[in-house]
């Protein structure tokens, strides 16, 4: 596997190691339940700590989706082993301007991971936060916090798996988003089925192009490609809209139409 190339999305939200900071893109809550439940499944399997950042509703989903894969999650909170807490309430609590204060993000969320690792011996963290903040279109707000992320990654040892809202085949996701986002993460989880979306990406390619220019183009993609880790899809896409954005445009269209299908 190249060193940008990712492997299968459940791979690696089962064996992160520490200082992983997964990012995943998503339009279908189904496939946010999947990958959450694969993540933080498999570390409550392990006996590791686990801590659940998100919406009432997203919380209540994420247990009831652990209870029907047979963990026991209301066990595993009640002894500690998962914590559940909520997106907007522990934003006030190290934000109460709007903007992230990193001292209090670090004694509140550093707090947390730090008396996690005090009982378990490895520690994952799903949060939500950066996307409400997203979606309300602070986005200086989320990139400082997934800044802070990263800062409190280097101080202590967790994974962290973060969730946006967002249509990685949407026009718009590449005027700027995707690549705010790539910055600041060390994976992109942006496609369920990474197999099929690389090959609709490859034919959506050589239908706009001819190809043998598919091909060198695929090949340029591939050798100057993002440090994030994604599926070889997704960085053909950024790259084409980074040097040629009107064939970008067409081979997208190509892709939604494909993949979608």
């Amino acid at each position: 596997m190249n060193p940008g190339e990712t492997a299968n999305w459940r791979e690696l939200l089962q064996e992160p190691s520490g200082g992983d900071h997964f990012v995943q893109v998503y339009k279908d809550e189904a496939f946010l339940l999947e990958a959450v439940a694969e993540y933080t499944e498999t570390g409550l399997r392990r006996g590791e700590g686990v801590v659940i950042i998100a919406t009432p509703s997203h919380r209540a989903a994420f247990v009831r989706r652990l209870e029907g894969n047979g963990v026991a999650a209301e066990e595993a909170v009640q002894r500690g082993q998962l914590l559940l807490l909520d997106a907007d309430e522990t934003l006030a609590r190290f934000a109460p301007g709007g903007m992230p204060e990193w001292q209090s993000f670090h004694m509140l969320i550093g707090g947390v991971i730090a008396k996690l690792r005090l009982e378990y011996p490895t520690v994952r963290a799903y949060g939500e936060i950066v996307d409400l903040l997203w979606r309300r279109g602070e986005r200086e707000a989320a990139i400082r916090l997934e800044e802070f992320w990263n800062d409190l990654a280097g101080l202590q040892t967790f994974s962290l798996l973060c969730a946006y809202c967002m249509d990685n085949l949407d026009q718009a996701a590449y005027s700027g988003p995707l690549d705010c986002l790539c910055r600041v993460h060390s994976h992109l989880i942006a496609a369920r089925d990474y197999k099929r979306f690389n090959s609709a990406v490859v034919e959506a390619s050589e239908a706009v192009l001819d190809r043998t220019l598919a091909q060198m183009l695929l090949s340029l993609s591939e050798r100057h490609r993002l440090q994030t880790a994604m599926p070889q899809g997704q960085a053909t896409l950024l790259w084409l809209q980074h040097n040629m954005p009107r064939t970008a445009e067409k081979v997208l269209a190509q892709v939604r139409s494909r993949y979608s299908a």
